[in-house]
């Protein structure tokens, strides 16, 4: 199949190339510390940062369908990467580093495969609760990683009550030059953050210029830290020089019996990275009123993943800092994206010594600093308000993450979701309508004021009619007719009702049947086109002992032989 040039190119303007070449500048200056200390955070040299900064963006650029998202390293999927390849590898090595290379080529190829399939609707299979769970508990679980670094300790857990045991058994072994150097880069991150915002407002800078320069705050603390270091002799753990060069493109060397024992995980950091993905790409493309395809989204990450798993690299997704600023600097195509990683490829052809006195304490404030944006209980404080049910799978699958595992908490949650969804749906609201007086309006006799006919019993299925809810249906009728001895006929009115199901289709013809022994006709009302097509293919209508009416007030126009209704109050 011959892939299409993306339409950025085939369109390109050149009045577009400033902007675009501006915002690269931006992308730059935030992808050389998140690459490094994203690179950390995932268990790989920091070069590898780098490398999952250059071919991800331009396979990105040529096949994704958002003219502004940023791919490339980022902390969600580093977390995941450490947590996955670290139960068979140790982070740091040779063996681990072709392992988490591979679990990006897996996790691409498998992307790639069910974008071609048209399974972009996964998307669609995490609730928000469980998304937004998942993010608090994994932003808790990296800023726990970080402390080790912070304090210059070497701590490790697979969780977070083992990570805090160690943290706490290796206290007596913290070093005061990083914990010194932890607190000043805080402390700066902050003054830059809030102090020259606060300036730069006074001075009357433009917005948007003023975030910009507000978000360049970790590149002047690293190398304010990188001065310190080098002139003050402190003694704190550094990156070291880089090798120089790109590694090219190969095949990882891995263990492949081991990746594919990892396939749980790879999946969950494929479906993940893409729901995250997406979801950004979506709020930005609202903001600027474009498309994004849900299909070629997935495609385009998993070609992005795939590149980062041949050059050396690790699980990649879109960053929404990145991406917002990006649009924020006023880039108009991924040509800003495509400039940015030629610059990241030029960095590592010839820059390997400029990290050489980067202490990597720092780099864990800048993550630190970082993942506490993605803390956000808005959704936890609305989950409260609204339904307490949606906040009780946001703390669980939360809690999940925190102290059972990753994949796990995602699989816990999607069964918590869709467990909440079928008992949601499993006993749907039914109600009884009258007229409004005066009207051809039917409205909840428990919520107006409204005329009824003792001999007509109208009810209302609120939900969609399929095996989990039916005999909830059937019984809850049952119950009206009970209240309402008089009826002798039933109207159903389906307009709420998009899809049934045969276990729903036999349902109702039980329940035709118990009626007619009652000597009760079935009527339906305000039956949707689809829902139509399948009562006919089916036969049921043809069965139907009473009839299939447009509307509530024809319905009972009719069955009152267009007489005027002896309505009652």
């Amino acid at each position: 199949m011959k892939w299409p040039l993306p339409g950025w190119i085939r369109h390109y303007h050149a009045r577009h190339l400033p902007h675009d070449a501006i915002a690269s500048i931006t992308l730059m200056v935030l992808l050389i510390p998140q690459g490094l200390a994203y690179a950390l955070l995932a268990g790989m040299p920091p070069q590898a940062g780098l490398y999952a900064s250059i071919f991800p963006a331009l396979l990105y650029a040529l096949a994704g369908s958002s003219a502004t998202l940023s791919v490339g390293p980022a902390a969600l999927p580093a977390m995941m990467t450490v947590i996955t390849v670290s139960a068979v590898a140790t982070p740091f090595t040779p063996a681990y580093f072709g392992l988490a290379a591979a679990v990006a080529l897996l996790s691409g190829l498998l992307r790639l495969v069910l974008g071609v399939l048209r399974f972009g609707f996964m998307a669609n299979l995490l609730s928000q609760p469980v998304v937004g769970g998942f993010i608090a508990g994994s932003a808790f679980m990296i800023i726990l990683t970080q402390v080790p670094n912070l304090l210059g300790i070497p701590a490790h857990g697979d969780t977070a009550w083992l990570l805090l045991l160690d943290i706490a058994r290796r206290l007596p072994m913290l070093s005061r030059d990083s914990l010194l150097l932890s607190l000043g880069a805080f402390v700066m991150v902050l003054l830059i953050r809030y102090g020259l915002q606060a300036l730069l407002h006074a001075l009357k800078t433009p917005a948007s210029l003023g975030q910009l320069l507000v978000k360049t705050a970790p590149v002047i603390v690293m190398i304010l830290a990188t001065l310190v270091v080098r002139f003050g002799h402190l003694s704190v753990k550094t990156i070291g020089p880089l090798p120089q060069g790109w590694q090219g493109m190969a095949l990882p060397d891995a263990d492949w019996g081991l990746v594919l024992h990892m396939w749980p995980a790879i999946l969950a950091i494929a479906l993940l990275g893409f729901v995250d993905s997406f979801s950004i790409a979506q709020t930005l493309a609202i903001k600027r009123r474009e498309n994004v395809s849900p299909d070629r989204e997935l495609m385009a990450l998993g070609l992005a993943n795939m590149g980062a798993g041949l050059t050396g690299g690790f699980p990649v997704s879109a960053s929404f800092g990145r991406s917002a600023a990006n649009e924020m600097a006023g880039a108009k195509t991924q040509l800003a994206g495509v400039l940015a990683a030629f610059g990241m490829l030029a960095i590592l052809l010839a820059g390997g010594n400029l990290f050489v006195y980067l202490p990597v304490c720092v780099l864990g404030v800048t993550i630190v600093m970082a993942v506490s944006q993605m803390l956000d209980g808005s959704l936890l404080k609305l989950s409260f308000r609204y339904d307490r049910r949606d906040a009780f799978v946001y703390l669980a699958t939360l809690l999940m993450v925190l102290f059972i595992g990753v994949v796990q908490a995602i699989l816990a949650g999607v069964v918590l979701s869709l467990a909440l969804f079928i008992w949601r749906t499993s006993q749907p609201h039914l109600a009884r309508l009258g007229r409004i007086p005066g009207t051809e309006h039917y409205r909840n006799v428990l919520r107006y004021q409204t005329e009824t006919r003792p001999d007509i019993l109208i009810i209302r299925v609120d939900e969609n009619l399929y095996f989990a809810n039916i005999r909830f249906v059937q019984a809850s009728v049952i119950h009206f007719l009970r209240q309402h001895p008089k009826t002798r006929s039933l109207l159903l009115v389906l307009s709420s009702v998009n899809m049934l199901d045969v276990s729903a289709l036999q349902g109702l013809q039980t329940l035709q049947a118990e009626l007619q022994a009652q000597g009760v006709s079935l009527h339906l009302a305000e039956v949707k086109g689809p829902v139509m097509d399948k009562l006919q293919q089916s036969g049921f209508l043809d069965k139907l002992t009473g009839s299939v009416h447009l509307s509530i007030h024809a319905a009972v126009q009719a069955l009152s032989h267009a007489e005027a209704p002896d309505f009652m109050i």
